[in-house]
């Protein structure tokens, strides 16, 4: 087995298990699954990562069984894994933002003959590229997992009536491992978090000195 199939297998399995933990957040669960074997910076893999995470998420919020959500999981791998790579660049569509609605496809059992269920996993998808490209490029698959997972997070209990937790304040940890990081053009990225953080604290303690 490849170390892709042993990450796609990895992934489904530490979600099954991740589904009973009483304090988890999306964010925590999203870098769980990044970081597992055989997941590597840029890959298709996270076509699938990110309805994995949805999915595991809303599942703990309505206290779901194992054998529902690995059934949902099965769906959502199936579907992730024709969402080809370089989709955001050659297609437009990043796969992160797909993923997330492939999330919302699965969670409501929705079909292209659907009516409220079609429009509500557009939207949700929508939702999620307008915050993707809100950065721009190049190319960055843990940039364009934490800014769709933001949106999906923050969008969940109004379009599809499940709280999947806290909306997501990421501080990325693989800017070295990506030769085309945006760097302080990316929000995520830690010195400049960790700058603006610092300015913040210096503004707060002047207005109290004033």
């Amino acid at each position: 087995m490849s170390m892709q199939e042993m990450s796609y297998d990895g992934i489904t399995e530490l979600c099954l298990e991740r589904l009973g933990s009483e304090q988890l957040t999306a964010l925590e669960l999203l870098e769980e699954l990044m970081n597992s074997p055989g997941v590597p910076m840029h890959d298709p893999v996270h076509h699938y990562i990110m309805p994995a995470t949805l999915l595991t998420m809303a599942g703990r919020a309505v206290g779901m069984e194992r054998d529902a959500l690995r059934a949902k999981l099965n769906i959502a791998e199936e579907r992730a894994r024709k969402v080809l790579p370089g989709f955001c660049g050659w297609w437009g569509n990043c796969g992160a933002s797909v993923g997330c609605g492939i999330f919302a496809s699965v969670w409501l059992e929705a079909s292209p003959r659907s009516a409220e269920h079609w429009a509500t996993c557009n939207a949700l998808t929508a939702r999620c590229l307008a915050e993707v490209s809100s950065v721009g490029g190049p190319r960055c698959c843990k940039r364009t997992s934490y800014l769709a997972l933001r949106a999906a997070v923050r969008e969940a209990p109004h379009l599809l009536g499940v709280d999947l937790g806290p909306t997501p304040e990421p501080v990325c940890t693989w800017s070295a491992f990506n030769q085309e990081c945006r760097r302080e053009a990316c929000p995520f990225y830690a010195e400049s978090v960790v700058r603006e953080g610092a300015i913040k604290h210096r503004h707060l303690f002047a207005v109290k000195l004033g």
